[in-house]
């Protein structure tokens, strides 16, 4: 007995000696970087040359931690959310095993959580397009802004695509991203799109689906997608929605846009951004007039997207894709090839600038359709190509750089800045006709909270109609199928009432709907969940 005892002791301490081996042999290969930040929640990703559990600890401090979150999962790509936090909150961070932390107790490893949805403070976001070559340019293009921001640093960042050059591989990746923004990640939580050098790849952990983790199911705001390829959150009064006109269905009938629709008629966001690779207008290294360029992928979003953006109030809209700079004027109804461009369609004719001829103006603090948009396309912070006036456009600037977006209540301030630290292109939007905020007016269309909800039975919903007209009210699922239509036709002005899935109706299976109410040009959309 006592021999069996000795030698199960023993094994114990040669456990627990190669245990510590693998602990010191540990090391992070990649990151640890942000990603889905909400005002509550974090996800912090990280890679290691040997495969453990995970750990995070967050502190006010470093080495000051007084929360402990783990992933008992053996992995080498280790993922860890943490809950629980404090809206607009700063917090160090530490990562490494369940055993011994293995990042450095230094002051750059710290995040900032998202403020609450429609909070009216500074939000700024930096963006940076085709960034994904590892070169002085692009060195130049980061260490300049590093330098500009120093006293004001970003709250978040986003790519626009082409985020590793050539081909999105694992090492593309290892070295047009993750070394190339190593402290920029470590601090600033990213919110990427694909672009047509993101190529995804069969097997695990080696592609863009893989290596982010990106807000699918409305976890950081907006209307849930059901994919990482496109997605929307909310960060204080602005909601970003990110499309992948790379991969995913650009048709007005595929589930992308059907989510981009719900998503739109949801938000309550003062300022909506929406932002992809393909840019409806370019003059660059690509031509978005030749339907043949890019396998008509400026084309779609164009015909396609535009009109869904214009009628919806979109603010601005960012793209990548030519290696340049390019800036709209305030634009509304421009679907057609360049020669197109009418008066009418500059719903800001000026320059946009302060000291230029002043700010662009919206009417309406909140999203009202029809106002207006600008389109940038910023798809130089690696490299720099030739680019040509297009008739849409008050710049079009062939130089490195990346855009910088700042949100202060009704107004935004966007300057584009080159690889020297220059502003080279700055412009102004003004909501509601100035920075004080004056209430929205009265919408004309109104859809009230299901009733009850969640329900495992009925649901009812009232409506309101300001004026006679024409209407229609369905249900869609969680992929954009249409499973109901509750109202088609002339109603009178007033309130309605109707019900889904009373005695008439066909029972539809548990889960997450939304009602759609389309009235006088208007949506308004609602989230329904049906329990068992």
């Amino acid at each position: 007995m006592t021999g069996i005892r000795i030698r199960a002791v023993g094994l114990a301490i040669a456990i627990a000696c190669l245990a510590a081996a693998s602990a010191s042999a540990q090391t992070i290969t990649r990151g640890p970087y942000l990603q889905s930040v909400s005002p509550t929640a974090i996800t912090v990703r990280w890679r290691t040359n040997v495969a453990t559990a995970s750990r995070v600890d967050l502190g006010a401090t470093p080495q000051a931690y007084t929360m402990t979150f783990t992933n008992p999962a053996v992995t080498t790509e280790h993922e860890v959310k943490v809950t629980g936090l404090q809206a607009a909150h700063t917090y160090a961070y530490g990562v490494g095993q369940p055993s011994a932390l293995l990042s450095l107790p230094d002051a750059t490893y710290q995040f900032t959580t998202a403020p609450p949805a429609g909070s009216t403070g500074p939000v700024r976001a930096w963006v940076i397009g085709d960034s994904g070559e590892n070169t002085t340019s692009s060195h130049s293009v980061r260490d300049r802004f590093d330098d500009w921001s120093a006293a004001r640093p970003p709250n978040l960042f986003l790519m626009l695509g082409d985020n590793a050059y050539s081909s999105g591989s694992d090492a593309d990746y290892q070295t047009g991203c993750f070394d190339l923004y190593r402290m920029e990640m470590r601090k600033w939580p990213l919110f990427p799109t694909r672009g047509n050098h993101d190529a995804l790849s069969s097997g695990s952990n080696n592609d863009y689906l893989d290596f982010f983790t990106l807000p699918s199911v409305g976890e950081c705001g907006g209307v849930p997608s059901g994919s990482e390829a496109y997605y929307s959150y909310d960060w204080g009064n602005v909601h970003f929605i990110c499309l992948d006109s790379e991969g995913s269905d650009l048709s007005l009938a595929g589930p992308q846009v059907m989510w981009l629709r719900q998503d739109l008629a949801a938000t309550n966001g003062a300022w909506v951004v929406v932002y992809f690779h393909h840019p409806p207008y370019t003059h660059g290294s690509h031509n978005s007039d030749d339907i043949s360029d890019s396998n008509g992928k400026m084309w779609y979003m164009r015909t396609n997207i535009v009109p869904i953006l214009d009628s919806t109030g979109v603010d601005l809209v960012l793209s990548g894709h030519s290696h340049s700079y390019e800036r709209s004027y305030l634009l509304n109804g421009h679907y057609g090839i360049s020669s197109t461009l009418t008066a009418a369609m500059k719903v800001g004719p000026g320059d946009g600038r302060v000291g230029g001829s002043g700010p662009y103006t919206k009417a309406h603090v909140q999203q009202w359709p029809f106002e207006g948009a600008v389109y940038t396309v910023a798809g130089s912070s690696a490299k720099s190509d030739n680019v040509s006036s297009m008739q849409c456009m008050v710049a079009s600037i062939q130089t490195l750089g990346s855009l910088v977006l700042d949100f202060n209540g009704n107004r935004l301030d966007a300057h584009f800045l080159d690889g020297n630290g220059a502003v080279r292109d700055s412009f102004a939007i003004v909501k509601g006709g100035g920075l004080a905020s004056t209430p929205p007016s009265v919408p004309t269309l109104a859809l009230g909270l299901p009733r009850p909800n969640p329900s495992s039975g009925s649901v009812a919903l009232d409506f309101t109609l300001a004026t006679a007209g024409p209407v229609t009210l369905d249900v869609f699922d969680a992929e954009g199928r249409r499973v109901a239509r509750l109202a088609d036709g002339a109603l009178e002005a007033g309130p309605h009432h109707v019900v889904w899935r009373g005695a008439h109706d066909r029972p539809a299976a548990p889960g997450s709907y939304w009602a759609m109410l389309t009235a006088a040009g208007e949506v308004r959309v609602r989230h329904i969940v049906l329990t068992p």
